[in-house]
């Protein structure tokens, strides 16, 4: 059969009925005893109606080696897909160019077809000329290859499949680049037949596979970008002189670890899963990771905008200033406190951003199109708080329309509430990544600490208190609840609010003035903090307080420097970034470890301006038995439990690798 096209730019005829399955194809072939280009490529490309090609380097004297094979290709009809590093020669990128130019300006185009009277010869006479006809008639579909994510160095696969009418096809992979040097230098590859029923076709599909995979922007951690997009972000880098890949015998290469690289992780993974939670400790960069998945996900044209949802002024308005400055974001739209820009993002045509409260987020969701959740990622920040009974009810099948779906949270789980943790898994997706405190103790992204617990025992007045609690209980058992919530609830209050601490506290601060400087008094309310400020004022301390309806100017006062001492309650303990802050003393701590965590980690981060930064965490432990609670499920052994967590936390010493 003579295949031939009606297009007079196509002067090409093919004889014969040729499929891949009629030609014999060796197992491997190398340059020293074999003429691949005789022995494949050319017999290949006359049976073939497309060829693809993932390659590191790719140039346009290859053209001249496999100009036969390449007009057979042509006058078949057949295209082919290449997936090249982004390293070229001035010479063939100019070419490139010139290709997708004439794609739109007809005097190019006319001026190519000019000089092509004949692709085989031209292609030996001329690469550079029929490289840019190629891409510009579409024979040549070129795709610019950047890893990301977990891999930081070269596109460097060296892989082909060929692929006939009937859809049977043969894969190869080895060691030749499409360049000219590809054929001078010592090289090897294996080729492996599709259609065939054992291991070979099993290597063959897998080939395929990772093409389209790469092909189709599938790949995690590569970035696949079509040509007028790396034309237009000028991503190639002209092809030089290359480092040596290899040290010198007797000169040792010095490695430099990046201690960040597990933003890159969480990234590899979220492209994975698509959808699905970081557990990223405090201070380690969820903002920034989170930032990095928004990018990677607009540069791979996945998504066109970005709905964050978090709760607290402090916490939405930084996530305001980040994204100020992030290129990809056009307009940045509000929905919390006195902003009311739902319905502006709603109708923007532009790349955007809408930052949400999470308490208003389903009213939000319910007003937009189906064709803005498609192209939509959704940030779930301080992602355990979506699972309040509250928001599981308002936001039930609302969160998983959105096709990228990201949480993130130093502490993923609820304790104690299975219907929470389902929904988040449910709606948001199941966690995929972790990075907790200690690895980042280790690696110097968190400061070492010291961990210094004072002791105390309840005063007759809180024993009487618990007395009560537990006549209570008990009166609420005959009355048929066994529930003992309630009981413990009361009894956490108790000693959150035991001022047995304070005299003890008071010596302490005797002895060590310094935990007043950049420090923050975690409380359980404000009139037990009013017990505290008498100290700070002995102390000549500048302080404030920061609770729920305080002026937020005085967090700012504290972040500044202009106030020595913050006394606070549960609102700071979620998403504030004070890096100055040196110590914590936590007067009131939660059974469940989650505000804990999140409190632990105002103190940890590492701050630029004091690189030798040491931070001190003081808590309180109670020491004296509750005869009527047996450990370990009393609410009250978490005491115990808690300074064995924080022991073990303060015994990790950074990596040397990670010193400043």
């Amino acid at each position: 059969m003579t295949t031939e096209t009606n297009d007079s730019r196509h002067p090409f005829k093919q004889d014969g009925d040729l499929r891949l399955q009629s030609v014999t194809f060796p197992e491997s072939l190398d340059t020293s005893e074999d003429d691949i280009v005789a022995r494949l490529y050319v017999p290949a490309l006359r049976a073939s109606s497309r060829y693809d090609r993932g390659v590191g380097y790719f140039t346009s004297g290859w053209l001249s080696y496999v100009a036969e094979g390449l007009a057979a290709l042509a006058a078949n009809g057949g295209k082919m897909r290449l997936i090249t590093s982004p390293h070229l020669s001035p010479e063939d990128w100019g070419a490139v160019k010139q290709g997708e130019d004439a794609k739109n300006d007809p005097r190019i185009l006319a001026t190519l077809n000019e000089v092509l009277d004949d692709l085989e010869s031209a292609a030996k006479s001329m690469p550079l000329t029929v490289l840019a006809w190629l891409i510009a008639d579409g024979l040549l579909d070129l795709r610019i290859a950047i890893p990301t994510a977990k891999l930081t160095g070269d596109f460097h696969i060296k892989i082909g499949v060929f692929q006939d009418a009937e859809g049977d096809f043969i894969a190869f992979n080895g060691s030749p680049n499409e360049t000219v040097g590809g054929f001078q230098n010592f090289e090897k590859l294996h080729i492996h037949l599709g259609w065939t029923n054992d291991r070979d076709a099993v290597h063959a599909k897998s080939i395929a596979n990772t093409f389209d995979r790469l092909w189709n922007k599938h790949d995690p951690n590569v970035r696949c970008f079509e040509l007028p997009t790396a034309i237009q972000k000028r991503l190639v880098r002209f092809a030089g002189k290359t480092n040596r890949p290899y040290p010198l015998r007797g000169h040792k290469k010095i490695g430099i670890t990046n201690k960040w690289r597990h933003q890159d992780e969480a990234l590899a993974e979220f492209l994975k899963a698509r959808a699905g939670v970081l557990g990223m400790a405090t201070g380690t960069g969820k903002t920034r990771t989170a930032l990095k998945i928004d990018t990677e996900l607009r540069e791979r044209d996945l998504i066109s905008s970005t709905i964050v949802a978090a709760y607290g002024t402090d916490l939405l308005d930084q996530w305001y200033s980040a994204l100020v400055g992030h290129d990809y974001v056009d307009l940045i739209y509000r929905q919390y406190d006195s902003h009311n820009d739902a319905d502006k993002f709603r109708l923007s045509k532009r790349p955007a951003c809408l930052i949400v409260n999470r308490r208003k987020l389903a009213e939000v969701i319910r007003r937009l199109s189906p064709e803005r959740i498609a192209q939509t990622l959704i940030i779930c920040d301080e992602v355990h708080g979506f699972g309040e009974p509250g928001l599981v009810s308002e936001l039930d099948g609302q969160i998983k329309k959105f096709p990228y779906r990201l949480g993130l949270s130093a502490t993923p789980s609820r304790e104690y509430d299975d219907d929470g943790n389902d929904f988040i898994k449910r709606e948001i997706g199941p966690v995929i990544f972790r990075f907790d405190i200690q690895e980042a103790i280790r690696r110097g992204i968190l400061c070492e600490f010291d961990y210094h617990p004072i002791e105390f025992q309840f005063s007759p007045k809180d024993r009487a208190a618990v007395q009560t609690a537990f006549a209570k209980q008990r009166s609420r058992e005959e009355d048929g609840d066994t529930d003992r919530k309630q009981l413990w609830m009361e009894l956490a209050k108790i000693k959150k609010l035991s001022t047995e601490k304070i005299p003890l506290f008071e010596d302490y601060v005797a002895r060590n003035p310094a935990i007043l400087q950049r420090t923050i008094l975690f409380v359980e309310q404000a009139d037990y903090g009013a017990l505290l400020q008498p100290i700070l004022m002995r102390e000549r301390v500048k302080f404030h307080t920061y609770y729920g309806d305080d002026d937020r100017e005085n967090l700012r006062r504290f972040a500044r420097g202009d106030l020595s001492c913050l006394i606070a309650c549960k609102r700071i303990s979620e998403g504030i970034d004070i890096q100055s802050v040196h110590n914590i003393v936590l007067f009131a701590t939660a059974k469940a470890p989650i505000e804990t965590v999140q409190r632990v980690g105002r103190c940890l981060r590492i701050d630029p301006k004091n690189p030798n930064k040491r931070a001190t965490i003081v808590d309180f432990i109670k020491t004296d038995e509750d005869d009527e609670l047996p450990p370990p499920d009393a609410p009250l052994s978490t005491d115990e439990r808690r300074r064995a967590w924080f022991q073990k936390l303060a015994a990790i010493r950074r990596e040397r690798a990670a010193m400043p």
